[in-house]
């Protein structure tokens, strides 16, 4: 019985996942600590499930020619050295603190799943109205240096993923869409394949470290892989806004749940 309960809620992420891109930490890892799965076993396990998903999510969205590495390689290469750093860096942090850092986690990309989904909004437009404003500057700065940029946050979108057992998809996401320009949905298709990179790099470091039991981490990539590619096909073809809104009411609750479990 706990394997099946395993196995549908990484299907929940992995279909999360294909839809959004999203890593399937803000599922599988509440769900595998309210099983009574330890923390840091729980992050490894979220990792492990997490390459597997991704790949399978980014070779269907590059079948949509949604898949473009000519800047996210470079992004890729400093989040995979970075994941090392976390995942060294997580079994020495107090559990509760990482469990805290979830709940706060999961809000926060509650918020911008919500807003992006109350707002019908084309990219280049928005893109253009944050280069005319006040960090206008900023982005200009990181668009012409693209190799320092690239490689600079994705060290530390890899140390961020590595502690808290993310693939980072969400935070690649915004880099690529709001810093290097992409459009959402090729933006989605290769923050994925990144993501796998990262996750793997960071599921290396956890198996080194002990915590990747892998009699929890077969369910746990078998159900995000069978979610993730049965949803990410119909991702290219969906309505975003709808898609941002539900998203955003589950990671809304499973932030305030987490929360409310830290310290019990």
């Amino acid at each position: 019985m706990l394997y099946i309960l395993i196995t549908v809620i990484s299907f929940i992420a992995g279909s999360i996942t294909g839809l959004i891109g999203a890593s399937g930490v803000m599922i599988i890892v509440p769900g595998l600590v309210m099983l009574g799965c330890p923390t840091f076993d729980a992050i490894g396990c979220s990792l492990f499930a997490d390459t597997l998903a991704s790949f399978t999510v980014a070779w269907t969205y590059s079948r949509y020619g949604n898949l473009n590495l000519k800047q996210g390689w470079l992004i890729a290469l400093g989040s995979i050295l970075g994941a090392q750093l976390g995942s060294f860096i997580s079994p020495h942090l107090p559990e509760i603190g990482v469990g805290s850092s979830f709940g706060i986690l999961l809000l926060v990309s509650a918020v911008m799943f919500w807003k992006k989904g109350s707002r019908s909004i084309d990219i280049k437009s928005e893109d253009k109205t944050i280069s005319n404003g006040e960090v206008g500057g900023v982005l200009n700065v990181l668009r012409n240096n693209p190799k320092i940029s690239g490689t600079i946050l994705g060290m530390l979108v890899g140390v961020i993923s590595g502690i808290l057992g993310a693939g980072g998809g969400v935070m690649i996401l915004l880099i690529l869409v709001f810093v290097m320009g992409y459009k959402m949905h090729e933006g989605i298709g290769t923050s994925t394949l990144i993501m796998a990179f990262t996750a793997a790099s960071g599921a290396l470091g956890h198996a080194f470290t002990g915590n990747l039991p892998i009699d929890i981490a077969i369910p746990s990539a078998i159900g995000t892989v069978i979610g993730g590619r049965l949803t990410a096909g119909f991702a290219n073809r969906t309505n975003e806004v709808i898609l941002g809104k539900f998203v955003g009411i589950i990671f809304a609750v499973l932030g305030v749940l987490m929360l409310l479990g830290v310290g019990q």
